[in-house]
């Protein structure tokens, strides 16, 4: 049989993708022949309960895919370039600065995919995400049980190619969204924003998924003139509801439920329930573009039934309304 130190290195780094990252590390040390195959692994997975990065991770050039959870960073060396990096996971990861951050980012020439779980007890204040070249961002930003937002944290987001924004945060205030390009789908979950900045850099997507908290008379006046397609968490306020209809001529589809990824904040948050108001005048898709409505996790209060009536009554274009009653209910 061939000895395996004679295989070609393709066949090497086939081997070596097909095991735990730590493992394709370690052989590095079986002889001068391994030492730096490793290296030409294109994906990597490093999981390490708040340790250093592994030796030797800033040289990966040829790297392509990289994921990264409960690791520590201290420090970006200047000369790092991750060249051929285009996806990168950031789990729990601990950053000592607001630099170290933007340094790390500014290495990946390339990159298109970046998912972000933040920490609650890092020292980042301001998390800057300055990519051109991203297309796909997620972010999560959440700890177990209720906590009060933090007013000193928060994202800046600058991707002008960015084609699909996820981002559930329950502790953050401060957001900056600039360059944002159109087309773009957005699924947003915030206890806390400006809705005015937030909102205003979205007017030109097509589809949106919100369950947002605005700060005290903090609703936005741009309009929507794109959007066709909207899923709404009505847990905190349906004049969300209100807003959007009336901003939004064009919109065909909605979807309104109960979001429960971020009931606990909403439920435990103070004020954060404000009374249904029928608008004054009857928005222009209800009149002539809306066509399909689905409700989930329908409780039948008596103000879901005023936006239900509502909807019937002045929804001329209306094809289909869909309710999914909520497991907890009881009708009479």
């Amino acid at each position: 049989m061939r000895n395996i130190n004679d295989l070609p290195n393709d066949l090497l780094v086939k081997i070596l993708s097909s095991v735990p990252t730590k493992v394709a590390v370690s052989t590095c040390l079986l002889s001068k022949r391994w030492g730096s195959v490793w290296k030409l692994i294109p994906k990597l997975d490093y999981d390490d309960s708040l340790s250093a990065a592994p030796p030797g991770l800033y040289k990966y050039e040829t790297l392509v895919f990289l994921g990264v959870k409960k690791v520590a960073i201290d420090n970006v060396p200047s000369t790092t370039c991750f060249r051929s990096l285009k996806s990168l996971s950031l789990l729990d990861v601990w950053f000592s600065s607001d630099e170290t951050v933007t340094r790390l980012l500014s290495c990946c020439p390339i990159l298109e995919t970046l998912v972000v779980h933040r920490l609650g007890r890092d020292k980042v204040k301001t998390f800057a995400i300055c990519v051109p070249s991203l297309k796909s961002l997620t972010i999560r930003h959440i700890v177990g049980g209720y906590h009060e937002p933090r007013n000193d944290n928060g994202f800046v987001i600058n991707a002008p190619s960015l084609k699909y924004l996820n981002i559930v945060d329950h502790l953050s205030r401060l957001y900056s969204l600039v360059n944002m390009p159109e087309q773009m789908k957005a699924d947003i979950h915030i206890r806390h924003c400006d809705s005015e900045k937030l909102l205003g850099c979205l007017t030109s997507s097509k589809n949106l998924s919100l369950c947002l908290k605005p700060l005290e008379g903090a609703y936005p006046h741009s309009d929507f003139d794109q959007l066709v397609s909207l899923d709404l968490g009505v847990m905190c306020s349906f004049n969300w509801l209100n807003l959007i209809l009336r901003r939004s001529p064009k919109l065909r589809a909605l979807r309104l439920y109960q979001a429960r990824e971020v009931y606990w904040s909403c439920r435990k948050s103070n004020s954060v329930r404000t009374k249904w108001r029928q608008p004054i005048f009857v928005p222009e898709c209800l009149l002539l573009r809306l066509r399909t409505v689905d409700w989930f996790e329908y409780k039948g209060t008596e103000e879901e039934k005023s936006v239900v009536m509502y909807l019937l009554k002045n929804g001329n274009s209306l094809e289909t309304m869909s309710i999914k009653f909520s497991e907890s209910i009881t009708l009479e």
